[in-house]
């Protein structure tokens, strides 16, 4: 009986340290625990706790309970964070580029972002708001300096991408005008104002990250290229939709393979939301899906000044412009923009 007694428990014993290599965190990435939400009209802030640790993060807006559980790997730590919207200062609040439920997500580590771009005392002045020009955080992103500024701790570059210039961020590197340098995510703050340079920019994209190679994984995005099958600059899952065309109506297909015959017209289009983002350059977004396909594409984006819901089905009537380049990645080959719901 003892004997018995002995191997389950041994077998117990096995199977929990079975159990735990499972949810092995990675070195690098944080585990946190939220006590506390705070929504604002583009981004989520959220008191967490890991360890003995209480610090505020704040991420691209989500949805976020009390009591959820996240992992995230490199953050942007930016002291005295006054918040225009909350009408509240922070200590201190860690920007992420991303926040995951998942403790398998990648840490960046080279020379120009070691241990991550944590901001130390006497950083730049950090009281602006955060601006709108987000870009896909999973997409590697190249710039060519065309411009170079230093401060003490951070290199300021006026980088190139396609037609669009932009100024980004990061902790000191050595940079060179006429090199390339990539990128992922980013954290953009309007009215900028840094103290050491004695200047105030329009916009500013700080990142964690910044590479002069590409990785070894990641797809660089060319805003003058086309890649997605959707027609659109950020992947979508295709949906099971099937929906009723009432007369006057487009479908996605008809759309996308007479796309030149409606360049600059106002077409009404009914189908459902597959996807819906707000407050980026300063324009709600939608991803529509009708259940058509044609040559791979099935999904129209859709930008609009009103609200809708992942699920809903909807008839919208905008304007059909053809290879348009926002920058900052978003290129779409067939854009309905300015919609507005009719029904």
């Amino acid at each position: 009986m003892k004997k018995l007694m002995f191997i389950v428990v041994t077998v117990g014993l096995f199977s929990a340290c079975g159990s735990n290599s499972d949810q092995t965190v990675p070195v690098g990435v944080h585990t946190v625990v939220v006590t506390e939400v705070l929504q604002t009209t583009q981004y989520t802030y959220l008191h967490v706790k890991e360890g003995n640790l209480e610090p505020w993060l704040a991420v691209a807006k989500m949805q976020a309970n009390v009591g959820d559980t996240y992992y995230y790997g490199n953050s942007l730590s930016m002291p005295d964070f006054q918040s225009k919207e909350l009408n509240r200062t922070f200590k201190e609040v860690l920007f992420l580029d991303n926040l995951s439920t998942s403790p398998n997500i990648p840490v960046a580590n080279n020379a120009a972002t070691e241990n991550g771009a944590q901001l130390a005392n006497g950083a730049p002045n950090m009281n602006a708001e955060m601006g709108t020009n987000l870009a896909p955080p999973s997409v590697e992103r190249s710039i060519v300096a065309k411009e170079v500024l230093q401060t003490p701790q951070y290199t300021y570059i006026l980088g190139t991408e396609g037609k669009t210039e932009f100024w980004v961020a990061a902790k000191k590197l050595e940079a060179k005008v006429g090199d390339t340098y990539y990128f992922t995510g980013g954290l953009p703050m309007t009215k900028f104002e840094s103290k050491e340079l004695k200047r105030t920019f329009d916009e500013v994209l700080f990142l964690d990250n910044i590479l002069t190679t590409p990785s070894a994984n990641a797809a660089v995005s060319d805003p003058n290229s086309q890649t997605q099958s959707t027609g659109s600059a950020i992947p979508v899952e295709k949906k099971d939709v099937t929906i009723k065309h009432d007369k006057g109506e487009l479908t996605i297909a008809s759309l996308f393979q007479n796309k030149k015959l409606h360049v600059g017209k106002t077409v009404k289009i009914k189908g459902q939301v597959a996807k819906f983002t707000p407050g980026i350059m300063k324009k709600n977004w939608i991803h529509l899906q009708d259940g058509t396909d044609f040559s791979g594409k099935f999904d129209l984006t859709i930008t609009t000044d009103q609200e809708v819901k992942v699920g809903d089905n909807i008839t919208l009537e905008g304007v059909i412009s053809l290879d348009k380049d926002f920058g900052y990645g978003y290129f779409y080959d067939v854009i309905m923009e300015d919609a507005k719901l009719i029904k």
